[in-house]
């Protein structure tokens, strides 16, 4: 008689007996790489299995109909025994596969391009992949349209915990159940390189929730803790993040540099007028050199050591009897007015400030404010001394704002003193701007962009160029990168005022005089930047007892090449914003409200000083001005725009009104289908809410998604139109970390079995392979283990990590030599991975749901939770983080054409939209990239609108010792302290140009130099670095090649310097230009034979730079972590030395520097990896493991670059591979280098006028 087990299939009765599956299946022929067409006895299933995941299967027996595992990566269904249930296609007609048109993503009109992705890199056959677990099908007539549905959602059949024909959902799978189902290598270059952008995914299967999902884990699930409520890591719902900093207000990135300590001076006071309209006032450089020096060294100690005031005045004081009793013992040998100048030494630290020029006293103005939270009224001194009480006069409605503004002291001399409860300080933008342009050579710089055609002229200026000009003269294959070469350079227009029209009732821009003027034409039309930035000041008593933000404004002048454009003495700090909360609203109108009227009258041109560099002389010179540009992060950016948020469900893109729930489809990162916000309807709505009454303010917000803000007076300013995205915050701080995050966080990188050993897992392995990769010296920050990646990890982080990620998920997720279509388990339901899932698929459920109901569906219709859990399959997660990386890897470079925005831009889109098939509920920030090409064609390259300069100023806020003041006092005395600072640097440029320098001033110099962190003695070039690894080349009057400060002498007769001796003799002959005499070692002298000494003739240099970037060598402690780079055309080699050989050729004296290196091997074998195709733009190279040619010398000019360096095991070897982390060539950059650089390079000296282009790697002394 049967029971119910007679009829039970082998899996039912392995789940039964708790059993592998593998117990009660069949004898097989084993099919693995080493037993296929050898073996011909059957073997037990577990035998058979374990050879398949140890060995991988025969790419033979994949193709065989015997095989017991589908032989069709294609096959959706390949794991499933019931896969002719019935589904519904993914796709309907309107579906793609193959390629679709970049669609209208521009904010203007005339930006609409069509994408060449389809032409230039899809073959005609299609490839595609599609996850062994899914359960929706593409048909072939869906491959045939190249436009994308709008994703309606596939009913596929349900998986869940009881199916366990589904191992993806299977937690308690063993060993034995896990088969890979190994790829075609070969396949995978063609599928993730010429046929990445037509990789598409189905929609992951329902997953039931009920039944018999397991509570209990086995021992390695706990690994994966139980929800023990940790925020970052928990699965609680979450409103979805916005495209902000992840920080959350962390601190800015960069070094930390010396902290700069500067006591509070004076009482706020109202600002009085520079006597030399802001030019030199350098009283100093008109005494004798001895004081000069005495001033400088005494007021470093001050300004960056942390000397009080009064060391100051005893230092000061002691140098002074030390030299009037010097002059009592040899006056003669001094000048006659020595004596009088030493007189008159300043002893106190305010006369010496005075005396040195850098008191900055009558340059800011401090500005007392409201201290109510909802108020902020700006006053100026004289105001809050003529008020009759101390409550502010600021009415809102009847009811008068109850904020304190001063407390009043009565003073010694019986005198009132008024003191502001809040306060900031407040630059002239139109006396900085004066102050810059009055620096000999500034004006000239802001000319380097003119080419033939842009002569300026200053009458009959002609009006701004059409972008279509541009268009048509901008080939699509034209190389352009800095933002004066993009189309909105010449597009600019000033000569404007902003005004409300009665006729037409809006607000429009006319032009003050006939017609608007092209800012560019003007001789000096200056294309402003505004960045502002809060930051955590982090000393003093205000700060101790919980957080004080302080928000520093800045402004650049983009007229300036990029080298200079963001050093420290070229920036404008105009105000820094108190704290202790950021200001918004109406307090923060008030306190940006003089910068505004000064960028007004900066439109119709304002007289002021500007140094000729003709004459010699400071003219006056009208001089016009447009905010050209917000660069800025998020959340900076809406309060600067008024726009509504990030968050909001309606309007929270700046540049188009898409609605948020939409993100959770296809539909959401498909330009094509957005509608852009138009600028002239945009500034009536914020002209709308400014005149509506305070009650019906906030439903104008909420319907046009923007307010009016105090940038809005300025004419020619449409908010969105200039806030190109941050590449900082829209990569390094956005889509890179928010990717790490939901594969770490929804399990991608767990164990793909039960009991699988904690070192195989993919987790472990992708840790595994950051521990082994080397970085370069400049990367100060390297990644950590996954599990400590988080929001407090840096923008540098995130970026080094992305350089590697495509290798390190390659071998966290491949089995044998690819990544097989398995999906990786989701956890039991006590895990935090499946937690995490369960969140992600609710919040993904509400968008859904918002845009099933907007689309008017049937109720019986509308998603379901058990659809919204997220792909398990690693191989759809790889190819989409492989567009991501490809698609990073061009808008990043420093050259870029039309052509491969239209082309490569779109893979941001098709990021998204995979992703979001693939049921991930994304942060706005994928939707915002999406933004990114219009603003590449505008503004040019990204670099030119990135925020690292600033962040990098603000730290040097930061790191100012303000001795516990706050409410405005300490950020005046952060104010005074930046602009310390950048007149250092202006002394550090003077003394530098001395052309006979003493032993006193280069001993001043030495201190300016050590003082500030970025001079060749602590030999820290951040700023020069950052400007090559964005390819940009470091123009900042420094050396090209540099020198460590320090050498050894070398005797070649060491073992450790014996095998280079022939070397170096060689490398000398060899680069030596003349032919009258030829050097030679012991033995036979040649004719004319010049003897090199193997004793006496070396030095050997622990390392030396090349356009900022460090080399050094393997056997000296300060060059081992530089001891690789590439030479030549990106050539990877080990550095073994840095040699310095001196000798005389006649009466002259010559030095050779050679680098001793050896070149990695290129591998016997070529390893196969998924992403060969874009190698030459990736820049991923392998080569064979710790194997090296014999060592040769080159000289220093050979270096172009470093890398980042691991290594990884396949099937048939060990390879190391290499990552290109500089990829541009600094000298190739910029037209004029060589013009704008005369100086010492570092390799030959002055002398060397005569065959310079000969004489490489070799000085003449």
């Amino acid at each position: 008689m049967f029971n119910d087990n007679t009829f039970e299939t082998p899996e039912e009765k392995a789940r039964r007996a708790k059993k592998g599956l593998t117990f009660y299946s069949e004898e097989l022929l084993c099919d693995c790489n080493k037993c296929y067409g050898v073996e011909k006895v059957p073997r037990p299933a577990a035998t058979v299995y374990s050879h398949r995941r140890n060995n991988g299967t025969h790419p033979d027996a994949l193709r065989g109909p015997s095989t017991s595992i589908s032989s069709y990566p294609d096959d959706a269904f390949s794991n499933y025994h019931h896969s002719n249930l019935e589904f519904r296609p993914q796709f309907d007609s309107g579906s793609y596969a193959q390629s679709r048109p970049l669609s209208r993503s521009s904010v203007n009109p005339h930006l609409e391009s069509q994408s060449t992705f389809d032409s230039a890199f899809i073959p005609e056959s299609h490839l595609h992949s599609r996850s062994a677990s899914q359960c929706s099908a593409v048909s072939d007539s869906d491959l045939i349209d190249s436009r994308l549905s709008h994703s309606p959602r596939a009913v596929p059949r349900t998986c869940s915990f009881n199916d366990n024909d589904s191992d993806s959902d299977d937690p308690d799978r063993s060993p034995d159940d896990f088969v890979p189902n190994i790829t075609d290598p070969n396949q995978d270059v063609e599928i993730f390189g010429s046929g990445l952008a037509r990789f598409r995914v189905a929609s992951p299967p329902p997953l039931r929730l009920r039944g018999s999902w397991p509570d209990d884990e086995d021992e390695d699930d706990q690994r994966d803790g139980d929800d023990d409520g940790d925020g970052d890591r928990g699965g609680d719902e979450v409103e979805p993040e916005g495209p902000e900093d992840p920080d959350g207000g962390a601190e800015p990135e960069d070094e930390d540099g010396p902290p700069i300590h500067i006591n509070p001076e004076g009482e706020p006071g109202p600002p009085g007028v520079p006597e030399d309209g802001g030019a030199q006032g350098m009283p100093a450089l008109d005494e004798h050199p001895i004081l000069r020096n005495i001033y400088l060294r005494t007021w470093v100690q001050y300004a960056f050591a942390g000397v009080t005031q009064d060391s100051i005045q005893d230092m000061l004081e002691s140098h002074k009897s030390a030299l009037l009793a010097l002059l009592e013992i040899r006056a003669d040998a001094f000048p006659a007015d020595f004596a009088i100048q030493v007189h008159k030494m300043p002893t106190t630290l305010r006369s010496l400030e005075r005396r040195l020029g850098l008191d900055f006293s009558d340059l800011i103005t401090i500005f007392p404010v409201c201290p109510e939270p909802n108020c902020g009224k700006r006053y100026t001194m004289e105001q809050l001394n003529e008020l009759h009480d101390d409550q502010c006069i600021r009415h809102v409605g009847e009811d008068r704002c109850p904020g304190i503004l001063y407390t009043e002291t009565t003073l010694a001399t019986q005198k009132q003193k008024r003191t502001p409860a809040k306060s900031f300080p407040s630059t002239s933008l139109l006396q900085a701007l004066g102050r810059l342009l009055s620096r000999p050579g500034i004006a000239d710089f802001m000319q380097h962009w003119r080419r033939d055609g842009d002569e300026p002229v200053e009458v009959d200026v002609p009006p701004p160029v059409d972008p279509d000009v541009w268009f048509g003269q901008m080939g699509p294959e034209d190389k352009f990168g800095d933002m004066t070469q993009g189309w909105g350079w010449r597009n600019q227009e000033v000569g404007l005022r902003r005004r409300w029209d009665n006729i037409r009732e809006e607000y429009i821009d006319e032009p003050t005089e006939g017609a608007p003027l092209s800012l560019v034409h003007l001789p000096y039309g200056l294309s402003l930047g505004l960045n502002t930035d809060g930051y955590q000041a982090h000393r003093g008593k205000f700060t101790a007892g919980g957080s004080y933000s302080v928000t520093g404004v800045y402004i650049v002048v983009n007229n300036l090449p990029f080298y200079l454009r963001h050093t420290i003495e070229n920036m404008i700090l105009v105000m820094v914003l108190p704290g202790p909360k950021e200001p918004k609203g109406y307090a923060l109108a008030q306190m940006l409200e003089p910068l505004v009227n000064d960028l007004i009258a900066l439109m119709n041109g304002v007289d002021l000083p500007v140094y000729n560099s003709n004459t010699g002389e400071i003219e006056q010179r009208r001089v016009y001005a447009q905010l050209s540009a917000l660069l800025m992060d998020w959340i900076a950016r809406i309060k600067c725009i008024g726009h509504v948020g990030v968050t909001a469900e309606h309007n929270h893109c700046p540049y188009c009104k898409i609605r948020q729930c939409y993100l959770g489809e296809a539909r959401g990162y498909q330009p094509h289908g957005y509608n852009m916000r138009d600028l002239h309807e945009h500034l009536q709505d914020k002209h709308r809410w400014l005149r509506a009454l305070e009650p019906d303010r906030e439903a104008i917000r909420q319907q046009t998604g923007t307010t009016f803000t105090v940038f809005d007076q300025i004419p020619g300013f449409y908010s969105f139109d200039i806030c190109p995205p941050d590449p900082m915050h829209l990569f390094d701080l956005g889509v890179t970390p928010a990717i790490i995050k939901l594969v770490y966080q929804l399990g991608m990188l767990r164990k793909r079995y039960r009991g699988q050993p904690v070192d195989e897992t993919p987790e472990a392995r992708f840790n595994a392979f950051l521990d082994r990769c080397y970085f370069p010296h400049f990367c100060g920050r390297l990644p950590t283990e996954l599990a400590k990646m988080g929001g407090h990890t840096k923008a540098e982080q995130w970026n080094t990590l992305l350089v590697v990620l495509i290798a390190a998920l390659f071998e966290a997720w491949k089995v044998g030599d690819t990544i097989p279509e398995n999906d990786i388990p989701r956890g039991g339901r006590n895990t935090v991975h499946f937690k995490n899932q369960m969140s992600n698929a609710r919040r993904l459920l509400r968008r859904r749901r918002h845009v099933h109901n907007i689309d008017g569906g049937e109720l019986d219709d509308a998603p379901e939770l058990e659809e919204c859990f997220p792909s398990r399959n690693p191989r759809d997660y790889f190819a989409n983080i492989m567009r991501y990386r490809v698609a990073h890897a061009v808008v990043t470079q420093h050259q870029i054409s039309r052509e491969e925005i239209d082309t490569f831009t779109p893979l941001f889109e098709l990021v998204g939209i995979t992703f979001a098939e693939m049921n991930l509920n994304l942060p706005p920030i994928f939707h915002a990239a999406t933004h990114l090409r219009p603003f590449l064609l505008k503004y040019g390259n990204v670099y030119g609108t990135r925020v690292a300069a600033f962040e990098r100023a603000n730290r040097m806020l930061i790191n100012v010792n303000t001795n516990g003041h706050g409410k405005g006092v300490l950020e005046a005395t952060m104010a005074k302290a930046f602009m310390r600072r950048t007149e250092c640097y202006r002394y550090v440029k003077i003394m530098q140009s001395i052309e006979q320098p003493s032993d006193d001033d280069t001993k001043t110099l030495d201190t300016l130099l050590k003082a500030m962190k970025d001079g060749p003695e602590h030999e820290v070039q951040r700023g020069m670095l950052d400007a090559v690894l964005a390819g940009q080349a470091p123009f900042r009057g420094q050396e090209h090649i540099r020198l460590a400060t320090t050498s050894a002498k070398v005797n070649f007769h060491e073992r450790a310097h014996s095998p280079y001796y022939r070397l170096m003799i060689n490398f000398c002959n060899e680069y030596y230009p003349f032919n009258n005499a030829r050097f030679y070692g012991p033995g036979v002298r040649p004719p004319n034979g010049v003897y090199i000494s193997p004793a006496t003739s070396t030095v050997s240099y622990s390392h030396f730079y090349r356009y900022g970037v460090r080399y050094g060598s393997a056997h000296h402690s300060r060059g081992y972590k530089s001891r690789f780079g590439f030479i030549y055309d990106r050539e990877p080699v080990l550095i073994k030395g840095v040699y310095a050989t001196t000798v005389a050729v006649g009466n002259r004296e010559f030095r050779f520097i050679g680098v001793m290196v050896r070149r990695f091997i290129a591998p016997a074998r070529r390893p196969i990896f998924p992403w060969d195709h874009w190698n030459d733009l990736l820049e991923i190279n392998a080569w064979e493991y710790r194997q090296f040619s014999p060592v040769l010398a080159v000289p220093l000019s050979a270096f172009t670059g470093v890398f980042a360096m691991s290594d990884i095991e396949m099937s048939y070897g060990r390879y190391a591979l290499t990552f290109a982390m500089i990829k541009t060539r600094p000298e190739d950059l910029v037209e004029g280098y060589i013009n704008h650089n005369h100086e010492n390079n570092g390799e030959r000296d002055e002398d060397d006028d005569d065959d310079d282009d000969e004489l490489d790697g070799m000085d003449q002394d």
